[in-house]
């Protein structure tokens, strides 16, 4: 009698857990878990670093209060050294939502592949003089494990021969697109895997000395 008195306890107690475990969340407790899921824009931004591999980073450019979804871009670029001019290499870092909830850091290439091929597009519809087309894609791996899928461009703008890499992932509930391009002749001035991984290290909120997995 005392081991099925015990074991009704038992039973009656997982119960009420489960129960306390499937109660509706108050509003305070919903806003703060969609604010764990994707911070404010504003804290995101902040946590992206004064350099990175390199780079230095410059403007800010909000596109959110004009155009909600569409979040802000960072601009970076490789200052003067080794006999090599100011802007070199230059950078683009985008964090934006477009609508849409929260998103996982890992999101499925499902919704990762479209903001690529979008971009893409963007960096290969250029003016005369101008040309860029993809030669290559691939997945670059991140110090938590994780991935972003990038697109390795060449061309050339006017006689100067270029390469553009452009990836695709998320960080902080949202899209995160980072685009290096450097003249080919200046291409050890910077590493576009280095940067684009420093960034999404710095997004996500990880050590960017994690080991990749």
């Amino acid at each position: 009698m005392k081991a099925a008195r015990l074991a009704q306890g038992l039973t009656l107690g997982a119960m009420a857990l489960m129960a306390a475990c499937a109660a509706p969340q108050s509003p305070e407790e919903q806003a703060q878990a969609a604010l764990r899921a994707r911070p404010a824009l504003a804290e995101v931004l902040a946590r992206l670093p004064t350099e990175a591999a390199g780079f230095e980073r410059g403007t800010t450019t909000n596109f959110e209060d004009r155009q909600p979804g569409y979040g802000s871009a960072v601009e970076y670029t490789t200052p003067a050294r080794d006999g090599l001019p100011a802007r070199a290499a230059v950078a683009s870092v985008m964090l934006y939502d477009l609508g849409q909830q929260a998103l996982p850091a890992n999101a499925p290439a499902e919704a990762v592949t479209p903001v690529l091929d979008e971009a893409v597009r963007e960096a290969t519809v250029l003016p005369p003089g101008r040309t860029l087309a993809e030669i290559a894609r691939r997945n670059l791996l991140l110090p938590d494990g994780g991935s972003m899928t990038c697109a390795d461009l060449s061309g050339s703008f006017g006689r100067t021969a270029v390469e553009q890499q452009v990836c695709a992932g998320t960080a902080a509930g949202r899209f995160l697109r980072v685009h290096v391009t450097m003249p080919r002749r200046n291409s050890g001035v910077a590493d576009a895997d280095d940067f684009t991984r420093a960034i999404a290290a710095a997004a996500r909120r990880v050590s960017a000395a994690s080991p990749a997995r």
